[in-house]
């Protein structure tokens, strides 16, 4: 419920707070003392787009904070999808700029208006003169018929949706084979093709670097040959004359050798001279080696060509690198597999589909007559509320659409819309089609009075829902909105000396000039200012006759709740 509401600079409010309880709450005040604006502050919190209009006069921003205290586990899970925690209290807090910079938090944290509007639907509905109505959303209606029928149309749609969530599941599977039959051998030739293509390629990790090495040994084989050839005459002579490294080397040997009994210090110096000697011996014959084995086999070299072109080939179809090209192989070959494997499969499911379809419509079946037995039960109330109102011509009736496979959804086949006439010989309509404010605010509350515990719904506001009504339909009126203040906490705003009375706690809107200015405060009222108020309801003065007439009224609404 809401426990408070807290109102700064909007229009003509200055400051407000207001305390709230359970039960009926009623606002009185004179036309004009500024009743609309909190109705206004209130569908800002219901997510209503922000006019920067409202806000008060030479101020640069505006403010209504609520609080909302004992919601059920419908609010905690959208909190909780919102990243909020779970806690006792809900405050909603939404600031409105002149430079159009508006604001919205719960709890302390940012929310958008559609977040906003999907919080504060469980937790307060405002009912008024062509303002925001839960009930005029046709997606409720099956909703608050299927609470209304409790267990057995549970029972029933629980059933149902075991088939449905099976129908589905078929549904999605076959969608994934979603070809013709010629569509899907052509994937699988082609695919088949490709496979055999690259397995036959049989492409391997480092091989585009070998073909091209060996590329570039064919290229330069003259000049690679005269590389091995000079180095090898320079490293070991040519054996014509040339004298290279080895020999110099052992020249060497030789003139340290022959002082070597004198000067033994050079000793050492031969061995390190003897060693290079041997290594560039083995040098000198490797390269000979090389150089015998450069031969140019030209047709291993256009059978190199060919393996690089069908490389390139093959990347610019199936990857960049070899790689990827193996890697395409792998997932085209599942691919293959799973085409080949899904014809066996297909058929599967469709003889699956038509059993499970045919418990799906069975059961959509037995769910359609168990609404339809309760929406008899329910249309019944609703006439005997709106009797009840004075409105024994009106007709309700909720109306039947859809039944067939291709109406299916997770709650049935079922289309459902509330229809209502006001008046005798006139056709039902839809609810968003009824012209009168005043008949609507009825209807709603007679509705609210059956499904206010269903709906659970946790504040109720109603804005002048006694337009046109007077007499004995005013009092009605007043019983019936202090029936659902003990299922739900209501709000009213009201005219009636009649409902005033009835409510739990009064609230008086009044309009006062002072420094130059005109504001709109509220206060609470008990005891002799409540029976003032209710006077001057009845009469617009305050007499004798008309504050008898007010205890008389307060009197028997107190029987009335008490009994």
């Amino acid at each position: 419920m809401l426990e408070s509401l807290s109102i700064k600079n909007i229009a003509l409010i200055k400051s407000q707070s207001l305390e709230l309880t359970r039960g009926l709450n009623v606002l009185t005040g004179e036309t004009g003392a500024g009743k609309s604006l909190i109705i206004d502050s209130l569908s800002l919190l219901l997510g209503e787009k922000a006019d920067k209009s409202l806000i008060s006069r030479g101020e640069k921003q505006a403010t209504i904070e609520a609080v909302f205290v004992g919601f059920d586990q419908r609010v905690k899970d959208i909190l909780q999808e919102f990243g909020l925690e779970d806690e006792e209290k809900i405050i909603i807090t939404r600031k409105l700029s002149q430079d159009g910079k508006n604001e919205i938090r719960v709890n302390g944290v940012a929310f958008t208006l559609s977040m906003l509007k999907k919080l504060s639907a469980p937790l307060m509905d405002l009912h008024g003169q062509f303002e925001h109505q839960n009930l005029l959303k046709v997606s409720s209606h099956l909703k608050i018929l299927d609470a209304f029928g409790g267990k057995e149309i549970s029972n029933r749609l629980e059933s149902y949706r075991k088939c449905y969530d099976q129908y589905t599941s078929i549904e999605k599977e076959l969608s994934s084979y979603e070809v013709d039959d010629r569509e899907r051998n052509r994937t699988i030739d082609l695919l088949a093709f490709q496979i055999e293509e690259i397995d036959n390629a049989g492409f391997y990790e480092g091989e585009e670097e070998e073909l091209k090495a060996y590329r570039n040994q064919v290229l330069h084989a003259e000049r690679i040959g005269e590389a091995l050839g000079g180095a090898s005459s320079l490293v070991g002579g040519d054996g014509y004359g040339y004298l290279g490294l080895t020999d110099s080397i052992k020249k060497a040997i030789g003139l340290l050798g022959g002082v070597s009994t004198f000067y033994d210090k050079v000793n050492p110096i031969i061995d390190r001279l003897s060693s290079s000697k041997l290594e560039l011996e083995d040098i000198a014959d490797s390269l000979e080696q090389m150089k015998d084995e450069l031969f140019v086999d030209e047709g291993k070299a256009e059978e190199n060509e060919k393996r690089l072109d069908l490389l390139s080939s093959f990347k610019k179809k199936y990857g960049s690198t070899i790689e990827e090209i193996n890697k395409y192989r792998e997932e085209i070959g599942k691919k293959y597999d799973n085409l080949i494997g899904s014809v066996e499969r297909i058929e599967e499911l469709k003889k699956q589909k038509v059993v499970v379809e045919e418990e799906l419509v069975k059961n959509a079946k037995l769910l359609t007559e168990e609404r339809k037995k309760h929406a008899k039960t329910f249309e019944n109330r609703i006439k005997t509320e709106l009797c009840d109102l004075g409105m024994k011509n009106s007709s309700f009736v909720v109306k039947f659409d859809g039944g067939s496979i291709d109406d299916k959804s997770r709650d049935g086949f079922d289309k459902i819309e509330f229809m209502f006439s006001a008046n005798l010989g006139e056709d039902v309509m839809p609810l968003k089609s009824v012209a009168s404010g005043g008949e609507m605010s009825r209807f709603m509350l007679a509705v609210k009075n059956v499904t206010a515990s269903i709906e659970g719904v946790g504040t109720l506001v109603f804005d002048e829902i006694d337009s046109g009504v007077s007499g004995v339909i005013a009092l009605k009126l007043a019983e019936k909105l202090s029936k659902v203040g003990q299922m739900a906490q209501v709000i009213c705003v009201t005219h009636l000396p009649q409902i005033a009375s009835y409510g739990d706690n009064h609230y008086v809107i009044e309009k006062t000039e002072g420094d130059g200015r005109t504001t709109t405060s509220v206060k609470q009222v008990a005891g002799s200012e409540r029976e003032n108020e209710i006077a001057r309801l009845i009469s617009g003065n305050i007499t004798e006759h008309s504050l008898s007439h007010a205890r008389e009224l307060l009197q028997n609404a107190q029987k009335f709740k008490q009994n």
